[in-house]
């Protein structure tokens, strides 16, 4: 994502917020509507979804698209079986698309018996995590594929999407993380927001609502802007080495040192550092299979940290000009090369597994705003780097 691109759009999107806040106000009124009336275990489930979601027509219901009615008629008919959708889909202690693909499937199954005669139960990806936006306004953002597609073309996101693909809500997701961070750094922008909500509006404290409205803006409402002459990231890379040649300083004996340290905020920060390196690097991985003429194999480079989640023991999933897979673990900093950092029990058994074709890129001196950085390529199994464990898990009987 190019950083000054987004900075731009902000400034037009200031130019415009009148306009597009009349047009948009909606999505911090139905938030509202939502939060002070839903009731899992209201006695007339139906009733209360219907209330509930009564602000919610533009997003829910507009031309032909029908999520709110259908929903509602199923309540109506099955208000046990929807409510229990609804309990598991809100349950926050499983992985949220899983629970968005449960929910369609049981919907669908659901809206067949009720309903034979309608082909389409409108339940996609949108109107999911609508439903998730409602209820965790803080946690979601409204999506639209078009919107999503549109906006990532723009801002030059690494991240191609593809119609029907749950992936793209992971992908969204990281994406407005990051442009939230530049909104949440403006603040006539934020004093602007502070000033047109009233007393029906919700009031996200963490711009959610504030950052999907921008990412829409840029998509309808604002004027095509020109980046000609923006330039492109800038890439140095070291000599490849393999991870039994590095020297290693091996601490063992523990620091006791006290210090008052602000790991929150130092962790949301570690993270968007470390999702823009991914990106980059992403990027750089793709380009170079395309300046070899390899350009199947870099339509198969994925994100794989964020399309399919944390665990892997590797965020990028790449290609060798030979067609051989390159597992690749991305470590970024803004600092030195020899700043310290961490690496988890999955990240050190998957190089251990992989060994030849596992890579911990340590990408150093990272500038976000001119996506320029340097990049130290290590191979093989990390055992070697791996001497010191700082946490252990603890289960107890």
């Amino acid at each position: 994502m190019n950083i000054k691109i987004v900075k731009s759009y902000i400034e037009e999107y200031k130019k415009e917020f009148d306009r597009v806040h009349n047009q948009e106000i909606y999505k911090w009124h139905a938030i509202k509507q939502f939060q002070e009336t839903f009731d899992i275990d209201a006695v007339n489930f139906n009733e209360n979804l219907e209330l509930s979601l009564s602000k919610a027509d533009n997003l829910l219901d507009s031309k032909l698209y029908f999520p709110k009615r259908m929903v509602l008629k199923n309540a109506e008919k099955s208000p046990e079986q929807i409510r229990e959708m609804f309990r598991i889909l809100f349950d926050e202690d499983f992985d949220y698309l899983e629970r968005i693909e449960n929910f369609r499937t049981e919907f669908k199954e659901l809206s067949k018996q009720n309903f034979p005669e309608l082909k389409n139960d409108y339940q996609d990806h949108r109107a999911l995590v609508v439903y998730l936006s409602l209820k965790y306004p803080e946690r979601y953002y409204f999506y639209k594929y078009g919107m999503f597609n549109e906006f990532a073309k723009k801002v030059k996101y690494t991240y191609q999407p593809k119609e029907g693909r749950i992936e793209n809500i992971s992908q969204f997701q990281n994406l407005c993380d990051l442009v939230r961070y530049e909104i949440e750094k403006d603040q006539e922008l934020l004093s602007l927001h502070e000033k047109r909500l009233d007393k029906d509006c919700y009031r996200d404290k963490n711009y959610n609502v504030l950052t999907q409205d921008f990412i829409y803006a840029v998509v309808q409402y604002l004027n095509e802007l020109d980046f000609q002459n923006i330039s492109e990231p800038e890439i140095i890379a070291e000599k490849e080495i393999s991870a039994t040649e590095l020297n290693i300083k091996t601490e063992n004996t523990p620091n006791f040192t006290p210090r008052i340290t602000n790991h929150a905020q130092n962790n949301i920060e570690n993270k968007r550092i470390g999702d823009l390196g991914e990106i980059w690097v992403l990027k750089q991985e793709k380009e170079f299979l395309e300046k070899n003429g390899k350009h199947k194999l870099a339509e198969k480079v994925l994100h794989s940290a964020k399309n399919k989640g944390d665990g892997l023991g590797y965020d990028i999933l790449s290609y060798h000009l030979n067609g051989e897979k390159k597992y690749i673990e991305v470590k970024t900093t803004k600092g030195r090369k020899n700043t310290t950092f961490f690496i988890s029990r999955n990240e050190l058994e998957r190089s251990r597994i992989e060994k030849k074709n596992y890579f911990l890129y340590r990408v150093y001196e990272y500038n976000e705003e001119t996506e320029k950085g340097k990049i130290l390529k290590i191979n093989g199994d990390l055992t070697r780097i791996c001497e010191v464990p700082v946490n252990y898990k603890v289960k107890l009987k």
